[in-house]
Parts: structure tokens; C-alpha cells; sequence
């Protein structure tokens, strides 16, 4: 509802906002006039977005250009931005020989969308639990030393295990063991006790999903990923292998900063899209909270968490990056440039990522204008 304020003239001149040494601030009444039809938290694109100007949704023109005019200054190797507020594009920018269809890469970006299927599963009791043994699905697992892992610890990157043998950034350099990243994940012995003061990032952990994933929905993980969540969402994708066909569950997912956009906004949402309650809006906030007796206090189930700041998001290698403000229904994706080495999504030593890094960065340079544009 539109706000009108209404009040008399008391020994100064009061109006809706104002202020003065010797005025009466007058409190709002809400007298039922109804807001245009505007974007709202109902909205949700369609095969295409709806673009709106940001004044329409609340937002100052002014500030977002603060914000993109940082991105793309020239050494930070932006690709792509895209600012989605209520539903709708308010901003996007795009860097010389690119556009809104450019597909850009996850990176690692691809574990919040890991932790998705994780959730969907739940919600359709192909899983019971994330509290039971990893060796339920993991069955390479069983009667050894790994018994005691949940799936929750792997979730939080405190499974207790160590680095693979040939270091844990090699599952991507090395590509495993004879191409098989799963088995390179797998083949990993405990160092600590799980769900202790034992945070470690590990790609390897990550790419356990994907194991967890085929065996309990019975289906491969790019299957039900089409399934259950990129068509419900309208996003387009494209989820790399290694060489012997698992997906990599902790990164390398081809789309377009608009489709990266979808997903924010399925999480913005608690987890639903127009009329469909995709994942619980219990996992969206289980997944993006950090959790009890971890040593990282921003490290949530496969999201990064800034509590002190109202935001969680999904974080990839060079920025490529998907914030949620869930109170304020905004999105922004940050995409670096991207180039596609090889013919095919199969991680091999012809078919590789390559992105630019950018030469300096900072979240609170790129945010702060976008939540002053709504705030001012």
C-alpha cells in the first residue's frame, strides 16, 4: 500500500519526510491507496526477464552506476553484472564483445547449486537426512575408517578428511585418477574427528556430492539437475564432466549472468518459484546459516554467510559470484571474462576453463552503492 501522510500546520510547517528545529514530525497514516502494478515480490521472470527502470523498484540510477562503473573499470576483468531487484533486471552491464547471452562459468559457484539438489532431494524424500553416514550412498565407503562422516559434515566442509594425494586443487589440474575425479575424492583417509573445529575448503568434499546424488535419486546428477531444478527455473546450463561422466559437483557451470540471476532469485525467494515450492524454505535457510561449533564463522552448507551485512552468497574463482539480499529481494551476479578451451564439456587436456582474475577487489566497493541505491 502507498503511504499518503496527513497532518496540520502546528506552529510549523511539517511535510511527509521533513524535518525542522521547531517542526512536529507527523507519523504516516495508511489510508488504502494502492501501490501501481509494479514489480513486487511475486514477480518472476519468464523465458525472458522483464526489465524496469531502477526508480520503479525503489532504487537511485545514480548509486547502481556507482557500482558498475567499479566493476568495469578495466584491470578488474568484469564480464558481466546483472542487478535483479522484485523480480526484474534493473541493471546489467556487459563488457565490450559480450551480451546478455555470453555464457560466463561457475567455478566454484557449482557446490551452492550441489547444495540445491541436496535440498530438492529432501523435499521429495529421496533422502532421508543429511545427519546419516555418507557410506549409505558412498558405499565404496563402507566397513572402513570413514563410517562415522555424515553427509552434514561433508556439507560443511568438516568431513575430517585430508588432502588427496596429489593436493586437493588437482582434481581439476590433474583430473583425478585416470580421469575418474569421484574416485580421486573418495580415495582420501580421516585426519580429524568430523564436525569438529576442522573447517578445511576442499574441492574434494564438494565433488563427494555428486556420489550421494546419483545413488540416492537413482538418476545421474545432470539428469535430475535438468529435472528438478534448471527447467523450473528457466535456466539454461550446461554442468561439465570429468572423464568418466560425474559431474563436477564442486564447479563448472556454463550460463549466462541472467540464468546465474534465476538461481539467486529461487534462493531470494525461500526456495520457490511462482507457484512451485522447489526445496523447503526450511533447507534455504538451514543452507545459508552458519552452523554450531564450526571454527568458520562464514562458511554455511556449501554458501558463503555475512551475518553482519544481511547477505549470503554463492562465491567462484575470480569473483564470479552470486549475492542474495533476501531482504531487500535483490540479486547481483558478477561474472569474469570467459573463455571455453575446447570443443567440449569434459574435463580433459583439450577442454578447460580460462577466466581473468581481476587485478584488485573489493565486495564492499561493488555492493555498498547498490544497497545505498535502495536505502537512498
Amino acid at each position: 500500500m502507498k503511504i499518503i501522510c496527513i497532518g496540520f500546520l502546528i506552529l510549523s510547517l511539517a511535510s511527509c519526510g521533513g524535518s525542522g528545529t521547531d517542526s512536529i514530525v507527523i507519523e504516516p497514516i495508511d489510508v488504502g491507496v494502492p501501490e501501481s502494478n509494479g514489480p513486487d515480490s511475486n514477480t518472476y521472470p519468464g523465458v525472458t526477464w522483464e526489465t524496469f527502470p531502477a526508480a520503479d523498484v525503489g532504487m537511485s540510477q545514480s548509486a547502481i552506476d556507482q557500482a558498475l562503473n567499479y566493476a568495469f573499470k578495466s584491470s578488474r576483468n568484469t564480464q558481466g553484472v546483472v542487478i535483479v531487484r522484485h523480480g526484474v533486471v534493473v541493471a546489467e552491464r556487459y563488457a565490450n564483445g559480450s551480451s546478455q547471452d555470453s555464457l560466463a562459468t561457475s567455478w566454484s559457484t557449482g557446490k551452492s547449486f550441489a547444495s540445491a539438489l541436496i535440498g530438492i532431494a529432501l523435499r521429495q524424500e529421496l533422502l532421508d537426512s543429511i545427519d546419516v553416514p555418507a557410506e549409505t550412498y558412498l558405499t565404496d565407503w563402507a566397513d572402513t575408517n570413514k563410517t562415522d562422516i555424515t553427509l552434514r559434515a561433508i556439507l560443511e566442509m568438516r568431513s575430517g578428511l585430508g588432502e588427496a594425494a596429489e593436493g586437493d586443487s588437482n582434481i581439476y589440474t590433474s583430473g583425478g585418477i585416470s580421469g575418474d575425479q569421484l574416485a580421486y575424492a573418495l580415495d582420501r583417509h580421516p585426519e580429524t574427528i568430523p564436525r569438529t573445529d576442522n573447517w578445511a575448503y576442499q574441492n574434494t568434499d564438494s565433488m563427494l556430492l555428486g556420489g550421494i546424488l546419483e545413488a540416492s535419486t537413482g538418476q545421474p546428477v545432470a539428469d535430475f539437475a535438468d529435472t528438478y531444478l534448471f527447467s523450473k527455473i528457466g535456466m539454461s546450463a550446461n554442468w561439465w564432466t570429468d572423464e568418466a561422466s560425474n559431474v563436477m559437483t564442486y564447479c563448472c557451470i556454463d550460463a549466462t549472468s541472467r540464468d546465474f540471476a534465476r538461481f539467486g532469485l529461487l534462493f531470494a525467494r525461500d526456495g520457490r518459484w511462482q507457484d512451485e515450492q522447489i526445496m523447503t524454505a526450511q533447507w534455504v535457510a538451514e543452507s545459508t546459516t552458519v552452523p554450531t561449533g564450526t571454527n568458520n564463522p562464514y562458511y554455511a552448507l556449501q554458501w558463503w554467510v555475512e551475518p553482519g551485512y544481511g547477505y549470503f552468497y554463492s562465491a567462484g574463482l575470480h569473483q564470479n559470484n552470486i549475492y542474495v539480499y533476501p531482504q531487500y529481494d535483490l540479486v547481483i551476479v558478477r561474472n569474469s571474462s570467459y573463455t571455453k578451451i575446447g570443443d567440449e564439456a569434459i574435463r580433459s587436456a583439450a577442454n578447460y576453463h580460462s577466466t581473468l582474475p581481476p587485478s584488485d577487489w573489493s565486495d564492499a566497493e561493488f555492493l555498498t552503492p547498490i544497497i545505498n541505491a535502495i536505502n537512498n
